[in-house]
């Protein structure tokens, strides 16, 4: 956040939990929930916004069961750090039907979100250096390696066909060029800059994606195909320029669920849960414009387990994608398989490293979804799913705390957005009104 420290108040917190699991563990070895939750206790320091973490345990191994099932009914069973992380299985040969089978039934009985599905087979096959995944699994990384992302919005180039093409290959060389760090800085181990200097890996990514494919639908293969050229066109003359190694990878697809907000576009891969959203958005309770925000009539309330957070609640509406009406709203009920249709169609025809994408399903098509994941074994490399948002359900119904994303009626939107006013900016980017004790949260830099 530049210039707000989340301060030592939560850290403490989070050393003391910490120092209770070694205690209890004196004279043993940490078992793997051990150590998930020693880092998910870490990720709770940040003030403002869940950690971006991602946990991967390989199937079949001796507590894959008890990780599976980690986040079961965490927030009422004295848990709640472990909602830091995405954690997901990491399958080195193909499951058979009736493995499948019993991770969904765990997984449903579980709330339906996890875990994710990871195909270190296929990964290989895509990056031979692949050891693991960042948290939302679009980079294939190796150890000691990172995450470098680009992304255009497609959605806004419909009718301007090369004028897309020269924001795809302009982005990929600016995503060449980030590779140019010298990582080599005395405090990251050398392998890290090492890594990177033989890599070069680049993440070109995309959003928009779903008003694209709306939009030019039967020639949408040629069109990918033709994006991912640019693309490695793109990156592959900036390192000629440059004199440098050719990037091992260059395209992604990331979930880009901040960025399309900020640019007023579908995100990712994804379909909108609806027509018109409530966006509960975390801020830090000591960030200046909280109280602007509420003046200018947004609803802020605390945000569940976070006592440093705030939820706001920002409207958007989606008024030219297609979507069912259920019960008076309008809701995205796109099947699963049709989802998954569409990650294949990425992968297959523009993605390098992977395409992330969070597929909502119903429980009752647990069986088109094992069938498909077994038919396109191979065209797969990691995602996750989430129960199908139910207007009729509340976040307690969904065992959450709170909905990230509320699908509204048309009334109930409009009512909302006629009582906001403009959000007064003025005085936000000072220094000035920060309290001198950090212990709170607000900690000007010196």
């Amino acid at each position: 956040y530049g210039w707000i420290s989340s301060g030592d108040e939560t850290i403490a917190i989070a050393f003391d939990n910490i120092c209770k699991i070694l205690n209890d563990r004196a004279g043993q070895l940490l078992t793997r929930i051990d150590i998930l939750d020693i880092m998910n206790h870490m990720g709770t320091t940040l003030s403002s916004r869940r950690s971006a973490e991602i946990a991967v345990v390989p199937y079949e191994d001796d507590e894959w069961e008890d990780f599976a099932v980690a986040k079961k009914d965490c927030w009422q069973n004295g848990n709640p750090q472990r909602q830091q992380s995405n954690n997901s299985l990491l399958f080195y040969t193909k499951p058979s039907y009736a493995q499948l089978e019993h991770i969904f039934d765990l997984m449903i009985e579980a709330g339906g979100c996890e875990p994710g599905f990871i195909n270190a087979e296929a990964a290989k096959r895509r990056a031979p250096w692949f050891k693991g995944v960042n948290p939302c699994a679009e980079i294939l990384l190796g150890n000691k390696s990172f995450c470098n992302l680009v992304e255009v919005d497609w959605g806004k180039f419909i009718g301007d066909y090369e004028g897309l093409q020269r924001a795809i290959y302009l982005s990929a060389r600016a995503n060449y060029r980030q590779t140019c760090v010298n990582l080599d800085d005395g405090v990251l181990q050398r392998s890290w800059h090492e890594l990177n200097e033989f890599l070069r890996l680049c993440g070109v990514g995309a959003t928009g994606i779903v008003k694209y494919m709306d939009a030019y639908e039967n020639d949408i293969e040629d069109r990918l195909q033709t994006f991912k050229d640019v693309a490695w066109d793109g990156a592959t003359s900036m390192a000629l320029e440059l004199d440098l190694p050719m990037p091992k990878a260059v395209t992604t697809v990331k979930p880009s669920g901040t960025l399309s907000k900020i640019m007023d576009t579908t995100e990712g891969v994804h379909r909108p849960l609806g027509r018109y959203i409530f966006n509960n958005v975390t801020f830090s309770k000591h960030d200046l414009i909280v109280p602007k925000m509420r003046a200018a009539g947004y609803k802020v309330i605390d945000k569940p387990y976070e006592p440093d957070s705030v939820l706001i609640t920002l409207p958007v509406s989606y008024d030219d994608v297609e979507f069912d009406v259920v019960d008076g709203k309008h809701v995205n009920m796109e099947s699963a398989v049709h989802q998954l249709d569409r990650y294949k169609l990425m992968m297959d025809h523009y993605v390098d490293h992977n395409c992330s994408i969070t597929v909502s399903y119903d429980p009752s098509e647990k069986e088109d979804i094992i069938e498909w994941i077994l038919d396109n074994w191979d065209h797969f490399v990691g995602v996750s799913f989430l129960f199908r948002n139910d207007p009729t359900k509340t976040a307690e119904d969904l065992g959450a705390a709170y909905l990230p994303q509320e699908v509204v009626s048309e009334e109930v939107y409009n009512h909302y957005v006629s009582q906001l006013q403009p959000v007064d900016l003025d005085g936000i980017s000072s220094l000035d009104e920060l309290e001198d004790d950090c212990e709170s949260g607000a900690c000007p830099i010196r």
